[in-house]
């Protein structure tokens, strides 16, 4: 399952829950201030819901993970053409999702790309080399990659699947992440209907519920982390935007400042472009979904969108996230490589000064701004800004 950039909550406490192989864990955090009907839980009634999350996340990856020899994942992965394999529920259910999304995007999210992911040697088989500089691999083996990488050779049919390439291989970490937080959601949910609190499974968060505590009248506030903390300074390094007022939101963002290597001057991500069988080059650093509750499988659907904006030329990714938010509501920040955001949706959106202004005026003066808000039409040709190529030298030199 690929890391990602985290969404941090800024009151996020993170919970390490232990997976079947000893180099694999899923982060899950849970906001000790939970409420339900105007009461705040005990700490056992969140040690209780914790483990009981804990057990459902192990349920969840036993069936998805790509590390378990048994796994489904790894049955279908091992599968000849033609071979009949029946998954499990959590299996079918997010094979039937990437369907409905892969439609919807035009193919910019696809679960089939573990072969070209281990191309580029970004599976797990190769942690600890992923920073490692390295040349591109030939056109020819990108080529016949790309052709053994299509998910319309995947065959389902409620928990039956048939590959018709035997050597398509699958990967549903672009989708598990919001896939699980989906399911804590239901869990907390049947215990707590009127539950009030957030939980974070890696980079997906989920804010459920107002804000109980909220003295300063902005409702759930949280961080988009600056994937260019390296080379920008202020008292906030790792905040490059703040949202408030945030409420009932799945929340997911990618970025590129996880699992990536730089050569030649260029930076190679862990997110691969479906099209090109190579790492995403449209210009763009960092996305953030944010998916209201309301719609069905919303953590699924951050997940899965903010990936897919990376995979898309940068007009067409702004014009995606536009129709989405015409259509059902669901909004994107935009993060580019020239140090400009684009927001779409009518989400609050502050730069770190506002925020500071906010919470602690005493600091805005100490406080730097690191992204500006995009002004006009976006071009899909991204003049990268000069701290762009200050951090692409600063591991250059590693």
């Amino acid at each position: 399952m690929k890391r990602v950039a985290a969404f941090l909550l800024i009151f996020a406490l993170c919970f390490l829950v232990g997976c079947a192989q000893p180099s694999y864990f899923v982060e899950f955090s849970l906001s000790q201030n939970a409420y339900s009907g105007g009461r705040k839980l005990s700490k056992s009634e969140i040690s209780d819901l914790q483990s009981e999350i804990s057990g459902l996340l192990h349920e969840i990856e036993s069936q998805i993970s790509t590390e378990i020899e048994e796994s489904d994942v790894s049955r279908i992965n091992a599968a000849a053409a033609g071979e009949e394999i029946r998954v499990g529920e959590h299996t079918a259910a997010m094979l039937e999702i990437c369907s409905d999304l892969y439609e919807k995007t035009n193919g910019a999210f696809s679960p089939a790309l573990y072969n070209l992911s281990r191309l580029w040697k970004f599976t797990p088989e190769f942690e600890g080399e992923y920073s490692v500089p390295r040349p591109e691999p030939s056109a020819d083996l990108i080529a016949e990659t790309l052709v053994n990488s299509s998910f319309e050779d995947i065959q389902i049919e409620g928990d039956s699947v048939v590959k018709q390439n035997g050597s398509v291989k699958l990967d549903l970490g672009g989708i598990a992440k919001g896939y699980m937080s989906d399911c804590v959601r239901e869990l907390i949910l049947q215990k707590y209907p009127d539950f009030c609190g957030t939980f974070s499974v890696m980079s997906n968060s989920v804010l459920m519920g107002e804000k109980q505590e909220d003295s300063a009248g902005l409702g759930y506030t949280a961080m988009l982390e600056n994937p260019r903390a390296a080379v920008t300074g202020g008292t906030s390094p790792n905040g490059g935007l703040y949202f408030a007022e945030l409420s009932q939101v799945a929340v997911s963002t990618s970025a590129d400042n996880y699992r990536f290597y730089v050569y030649d001057d260029t930076i190679y991500k862990h997110i691969i472009d479906p099209f090109t069988g190579k790492p995403s080059q449209n210009g763009v650093i960092s996305v953030t979904v944010l998916v209201p509750l309301s719609l069905e499988n919303a953590g699924a659907l951050a997940d899965a969108y903010s990936t897919a904006g990376f995979c898309m030329p940068l007009t067409e990714t702004l014009d995606f996230y536009r129709s989405l938010w015409e259509e059902c509501g669901i909004g994107a920040v935009v993060i580019t490589s020239d140090f400009c955001y684009a927001v779409v949706g009518d989400y609050t959106v502050l730069q770190p000064k506002e925020y500071a202004e906010l919470i602690r005026p005493e600091l805005t003066d100490s406080v730097e701004n690191v992204f500006s808000l995009r002004e006009g039409e976006a071009l899909d040709t991204v003049v990268p800004d000069e701290r762009e190529r200050e951090y692409i030298s600063l591991f250059k030199e590693k």
